[in-house]
């Protein structure tokens, strides 16, 4: 996952839309400056040549020009080989150097891009708080915001990075087309953006391409407007149509697009027949706005009688998925229907079984208060038996002491 604050990552997701000059060493180019001196047998005395013969296990023949021619086919070997040797040593040199060049090179590019992108920032403080919003994701899903050629960089970047934007306008803004591809590079990793206004600009091959090429992968972007940019036209102001046919080759395998306008773009007959072919083998794009671009008759024809085609599928579709909604929408009423009479069930039954032990309980407890009543009531009767009883026994007590106080007075 790419760094927001990563200069160098971000920088490396964009830098081949940037054109550099053709600075690459030809590293099959040399000089002979550098060659080796080459060792001649015929220089050499005999006694040279036995020596050298014996060093390399030849047994020597004895005949001078013999010798010598033997020894020069030897010594050429090694010659070829050591001069390969040494090629290839000043080759790798060569692409270490170009390399370190390279980087150098990319660095300042790099330095340049981010010290011009912090100017412009400082000189737009609008700018600079919506792009803090972007980063944040919190930007407002729909967004038009004033750019030019260096900060449409800084929102490329930061589109990268983000997915808060659904709908980016940035029409009629004067950006070049290598703005354009900035913007369009971004949709590559964005996978929020749904519809993207490019109207009006000075988009050309380079904004094509870098579109073409992010749609390829992008499965989210279904609305583009490229009305009124001049598509065939390049920065040198020749007639290029390989951003067209780009775009012409994205639309044979993107199954996303909906709506792509290319009304008064300069197309042509030439692009016009690479937009026939790609629009052939698309199955969703409903609406393609090919006017005003010098197409001939029969190709606005068959483009017209592909969307009718597209447009039927596309109908056919919605009303598929709707009515597949419908019946799912009616199964789900029934399931919640079953599943509300089965809780209703389920609710009944918990509450017979809790008036059952509700009940239970009620006689249990009217059991135990009889009980008790019961049981206070003989202990009342006990308690006033047994005060009757003492009662009686006092009195037959008091009778029994009257009676004989009555007898001792007799006496």
């Amino acid at each position: 996952m790419i760094d927001a604050d990563d200069p160098n990552a971000l920088f490396s997701e964009f830098e081949d839309l940037e054109e550099t000059s053709n600075s690459n060493v030809d590293m099959d180019d040399d000089d002979d400056t550098f060659l080796p001196p080459k060792k001649m047998a015929s220089d050499m005395n005999s006694h040279e040549l036995r020596s050298m013969l014996v060093e390399r296990g030849i047994t020597p023949k004895g005949f001078e020009d013999e010798d010598a021619e033997t020894l020069q086919k030897i010594l050429d070997e090694d010659y070829e080989r050591d001069l390969e040797g040494k090629k290839q040593e000043r080759k790798e040199a060569r692409i270490l150097a170009a390399k370190q060049a390279g980087l150098a090179k990319r660095r300042q590019k790099m330095d340049q891009q981010l010290h011009e992108e912090q100017v412009e920032l400082e000189k737009d403080g609008r700018m600079e708080f919506f792009l803090q919003l972007v980063k944040s994701n919190t930007a407002p899903s729909t967004a038009r915001i004033q750019l030019n050629d260096v900060t449409s960089r800084s929102m490329a970047k930061a589109l990268w990075t983000t997915n808060c934007i659904v709908a980016l306008d940035v029409s009629r803004m004067q950006l070049s087309d290598l703005a354009g591809a900035y913007l369009c590079r971004a949709l590559k990793n964005n996978r929020s953006i749904v519809k993207l206004d490019l109207e009006a600009n000075l988009f050309g091959p380079k904004t094509c391409k870098a579109l073409a090429d992010a749609l390829l992968t992008n499965d989210v972007v279904t609305h583009v407007n490229l009305e009124s940019n001049l598509l065939v036209k390049n920065d040198a102001g020749s007639h290029d149509v390989s951003g067209v046919a780009a775009i012409a080759d994205m639309l044979c395998t993107n199954n996303t697009l909906l709506y792509l306008n290319l009304w008064r773009c300069n197309v042509q007959s030439e692009g016009g027949h690479q937009l026939v072919n790609g629009i052939m083998e698309n199955q969703t794009l409903i609406f393609f706005e090919v006017g005003n671009n010098g197409l001939v008759q029969s190709q606005y024809k068959k483009i017209a009688e592909k969307l009718d085609l597209n447009k039927g599928r596309y109908e056919a579709i919605r009303e598929l998925h709707s009515e597949n909604e419908r019946k799912a929408e009616a199964e789900a009423a029934i399931l919640k229907a079953q599943e509300d009479e089965k809780n209703k069930k389920e609710q009944l039954q918990q509450w017979m079984e809790d008036q059952k032990v509700l009940r239970a309980n009620q006689r249990r407890e009217e059991l135990e208060a009889a009980a008790a009543k019961a049981r206070a009531e003989a202990a009342v009767r006990r308690q006033e038996e047994e005060e009757r009883l003492k009662k009686e026994a006092d009195e037959a007590a008091a009778k029994e002491a009257k009676k004989k106080k009555k007898k001792g007075k007799k006496k």
